[in-house]
């Protein structure tokens, strides 16, 4: 009777398949590869296990976005075989720039001005972008657009700006735009009715002060006059024809001797 020591022995490499990655950079513009990511464990062959030894380059920046980069994984199993195989890694940016809107605010359009200018929030640096791979950020857009004309009311303000890979970055903020009147503007504001409103081919202009009117001016939202109407010493009710008006909001800037006071009036 004999006995014997069987050395069970493991000296065949692994056989290692890569597949292609792609990565994508944080908020500080850059990205660590996994490289458990780059195998095809599908088709990979290694019956007994492998581990990572060494990556022949795992960190990537902005820097790589359009030029895939070629990265060799090189693994071992736990008898110290070895292989590798390349991988082709593509760094790409889906964030967006963040964007800083101004706090909510109320503007008058000031002295005699009808309608209000919209300005130019990020040439006026009264907001900002930053993005993670584009700097300085210099594609922006804003609704309602810089140089438009907008009466009285609330608003929402939407900022938005774009890095060079297209991605959107958005904030918003409430303009609110109320003209300071006078005490005689006050009256006739408290007393002038539009009605209905919205309208489709009438409206109606009820004058309930004893203040007498001149005339009624009508603009569109690009600040553009559409109709005037004369409204020389009128009191009690008076009916305004807009069948011609396309539909849309309209800015109603009604005088008086010494007022003037603004409507909005929407047309179906």
């Amino acid at each position: 009777m004999c006995t014997a020591s069987v050395t069970v022995i493991d000296n065949i490499d692994p056989v290692l398949v890569c597949q292609d990655v792609t990565v994508e950079v944080g908020p500080d513009g850059t990205v660590m590869l996994d490289p458990l990511d780059a195998i095809d464990f599908d088709n990979t062959i290694e019956a007994c296990g492998i581990e990572i030894s060494a990556v022949s380059m795992d960190d990537f920046s902005c820097d790589d976005i359009g030029t895939p980069q070629e990265v060799t994984i090189f693994v071992s199993d736990p008898s110290g075989n070895l292989a590798s195989c390349t991988t082709t890694v593509t760094v790409v940016d889906l964030l967006g720039p963040e964007v800083t809107c101004p706090a909510d605010m109320t503007v008058d359009p000031g002295g005699d001005n009808l309608l209000y200018e919209v300005p130019d929030y990020f040439a006026d640096g009264l907001a900002s972008a930053t993005d993670n791979c584009t700097d300085p950020v210099t594609v922006f857009a804003q609704d309602p657009a810089a140089g438009s004309f907008i009466g009285d009311g609330v608003y929402t303000v939407t900022l938005s700006a774009f890095d060079e890979y297209g991605n959107e970055g958005t904030c918003t903020f409430e303009l609110t735009v109320e003209s300071i009147l006078g005490v005689q503007d006050s009256a006739l504001d408290s007393g002038l009715v539009l009605y209905p409103n919205p309208a489709n081919n009438q409206v109606i202009l009820s004058n309930n002060t004893n203040i007498l009117l001149d005339k009624a001016q009508m603009f569109d939202v690009n600040g553009k006059l559409v109709n005037t109407i004369d409204l020389t010493g009128m009191q009690g009710e008076k009916t305004i024809d807009i069948s011609q008006l396309a539909s849309g909001v309209y800015i109603v800037q009604i005088e008086a001797e010494n007022a003037s006071v603004v409507k909005r009036l929407i047309k179906e």
